[in-house]
């Protein structure tokens, strides 16, 4: 009678999840910065190889390309309008009665509309700006473009030799490159208007208002806020794209994908704005 055949040795136990070996600290932490640098990566070739592109749009006198872009600023932008003009006005209102209850005491509440000028070029109407565009746009970059990969468009785009990132990133990248810039300075129009209305409110004559605005506002801080934009822009596009193109194919993964974009492109803004700012504070010849 033979001896049955002796066992393979066992295979040798993976370290788990909670402890690297040889080393006595938390694995979790260092994984999510491996993964976090990961992404921060491809978003950035991400980010190059739709900026590459870009010219191309630009300069292209191919009708379907240039409609393209069109129709990605018509809805971005065109779209998004009454939004922004409606939330404007409700921030500049806001802003003016929080900041002349607090100049109440001192017995300028004449003042707020200098107050608020300057803070709106740099601060309020790019923010206010992006944030919404983030809130209606994000989501549905990220959407379109994964339900694209869970239902193969994207491979098969590929396998036709066609660049993704050339026919449907680049597009949106520079739509939102326009959209956003106008938007900021169409949200602080419309905020200037809403402090106009709550000092009128508050009654203070519209001449004066007037000329504490044109005062506070220089068109440098116009510039510095549009230039803000059009980084934000950047970050919203790039993020919503990496997200919507990097699910896996399963349909749950769409809506997903467009909640993790609206998370992250609103912590992205902000994080690049609180940076911007920094950098301004610290370097004074830059404002």
């Amino acid at each position: 009678m033979t001896a049955p055949p002796e066992r393979p040795p066992a295979p040798p136990e993976r370290p788990t999840s909670q402890q690297t070996p040889g080393f006595g600290v938390p694995f979790l932490p260092l994984r999510g910065l491996e993964v976090a640098g990961g992404r921060f990566i491809g978003r950035t070739k991400l980010a190059i190889g739709a900026l590459y592109w870009v010219p191309w749009l630009a300069l292209s006198r191919r009708a379907a390309v240039s409609s393209g872009v069109t129709r990605e600023i018509e809805t971005l932008g065109l779209g998004a309008l009454r939004l922004v003009v409606s939330a404007s006005v409700l921030v500049g209102l806001i802003a003016t009665f929080q900041v002349a209850y607090q100049l109440k005491s001192f017995g300028a509440q004449v003042l707020s509309a200098q107050t608020i000028g300057w803070f709106t070029a740099r601060e309020l109407g790019p923010l206010v700006a992006a944030l919404l565009i983030v809130s209606r746009s994000a989501s549905a970059i990220a959407g379109e473009f994964a339900s694209m990969s869970a239902n193969a468009e994207i491979d098969a785009l590929r396998a036709m030799g066609l660049d993704p990132v050339k026919y449907l990133v680049a597009p949106k990248l520079a739509a939102l490159l326009i959209v956003l810039p106008a938007m900021t300075v169409f949200c602080i129009f419309f905020i200037e208007v809403g402090v106009l209305i709550g000092n009128l409110l508050l009654g203070v004559t519209a001449n004066h208002v007037l000329a504490d605005i044109r005062g506070s506002l220089q068109v440098r801080d116009i510039l510095v806020g549009t230039g803000k934009s059009m980084i934000f822009g950047l970050v919203l596009g790039v993020i919503a794209a990496d997200e919507g193109l990097s699910i896996e194919r399963r349909v749950s993964a769409i809506g997903e994908a467009a909640t993790r974009s609206v998370m992250f492109c609103m912590i992205a803004i902000l994080t690049v704005d609180t940076l911007v700012n920094a950098i301004f504070y610290f370097i004074p010849s830059l404002v």
